[in-house]
């Protein structure tokens, strides 16, 4: 069991535990993130833009280092670690961008819906087994 599946379930049971030791059944919601990010069309957009932004830094050092040749390698690797910081930054910005336009739209869905948990359960590693409430749809639509 690979460490993220490994996260996913202690997650899963420590919420299960919690909600059943309080007396109560707990309503658990699933969603298929593959699903979202292939299908949802604020994630896609997000994706591709982070892409692009990602493609244009790639370019930008291409070009820097052939229009540079006589550089040497010191200021070849400084022009290159600086390409680096800037994809760190854009992927970290992306990154928070699709978190908080999941967490959102989670969110919404888990209070319309009264669930107590919301895990990622995709087809290639399912926590939900059986029972729980698919809310992958809801969410997709919610990122329309």
């Amino acid at each position: 069991m690979n460490l993220s599946k490994k996260i996913k379930f202690a997650a899963l049971l420590a919420a299960s535990l919690f909600v059943t030791g309080c007396g109560s059944q707990a309503n658990i919601g699933y969603v298929d993130s593959g699903r979202l990010m292939e299908e949802a069309p604020q994630i896609k957009a997000v994706l591709d833009e982070g892409r692009q932004k990602a493609e244009e830094i790639q370019k930008e050092m291409q070009t820097t280092l052939e229009n540079n040749p006589d550089w040497s390698e010191e200021e070849k690797n400084k022009a290159t670690a600086d390409a680096q910081r800037k994809l760190m930054g854009i992927n970290q910005a992306y990154a928070t961008q699709l978190k908080y336009k999941l967490d959102e739209a989670l969110a919404a869905i888990s209070q319309e819906k009264k669930l107590d948990v919301v895990v990622d359960s995709s087809k290639n590693q399912p926590i939900v087994l059986q029972g729980g409430i698919d809310i992958t749809e809801d969410a997709i639509k919610k990122l329309q």
